[in-house]
């Protein structure tokens, strides 16, 4: 399901920060965007509700095979590489759609501009000079 988001510039940081993380050493793993975007969508969730449910306790704290689980389920979810995949193909898509809109209607506009009126015609000089009279 495709969705629009708007990611603050702070946490577009730590999405890029930890997608750096995965891409370092000697196995590098390249997660997409999106898919850290849903990582931490669950583990803020996980972290929320256990806000809800435990209110007598001030800590919260989340279990790190949950994170590694998470990590997991959408790291190497084919469905969601394929989706997201797709997502890069649509969006490449619709800003070629929009551009041509965009050159199409500045094309239209210069057809459709009313033509320039034409310049008066300029009549040769005549070859006959008059003499006048000054009197005096």
């Amino acid at each position: 399901m495709r969705r629009s988001i708007t990611v603050t510039p702070e946490n577009d940081k730590k999405i890029l920060l930890t997608k750096g993380r995965f891409l370092t050493g000697d196995a590098p793993i390249d997660i997409d965007y999106t898919t850290l975007v849903n990582i931490f969508l669950e583990l803020g969730h996980k972290v929320m509700t256990a806000a809800w449910t435990e209110i007598a306790n001030p800590n919260v704290t989340i279990d790190k095979n949950d994170i590694v689980e998470t990590f997991k389920k959408y790291a190497f979810n084919n469905e969601l590489k394929e989706e997201a995949i797709g997502d890069q193909v649509t969006e490449i898509i619709f800003k070629k759609l929009i551009e041509q809109a965009r050159i199409a209607e500045q094309q239209q506009q210069l057809t459709q501009k009313e033509p320039a009126p034409a310049l008066p015609t300029q009549q040769p000089p005549s070859n006959t000079t008059k003499t006048q009279k000054y009197v005096t």
